[in-house]
C-alpha cells in the first residue's frame, strides 16, 4: 500500500469548511442512529466558523456513506 499524505488535499480551508457543512446538513436526520461518539463529532462540526482538518473531513465523508 502506498503512502497517502493526508496533509495535502488540494483544498483550501474554506473549501473544507463548506463541504463539512454540506455533509452535516445531509446526515443530520440520521443523528439518532449514530453512536454517541459519532453524534458528538457531527454536532461539533456544526460550527460554521471552526476550521476543518482533512482527517475530520474524511470522517464526515465516511459517516455520509454509512448513513445515506
Amino acid at each position: 500500500m502506498g503512502y497517502n499524505n493526508l496533509s495535502e488535499s488540494g483544498m483550501t480551508g474554506s473549501d473544507m469548511r463548506s463541504e463539512a457543512s454540506r455533509i452535516v446538513t445531509m446526515i443530520e436526520d440520521s443523528i439518532d442512529q449514530m453512536t454517541p461518539v459519532e453524534r458528538r463529532f457531527v454536532e461539533s462540526m456544526g460550527d460554521d466558523f471552526a476550521p476543518v482538518s482533512i482527517k475530520q473531513l474524511f470522517w464526515l465523508r465516511d459517516l455520509k456513506d454509512k448513513y445515506q
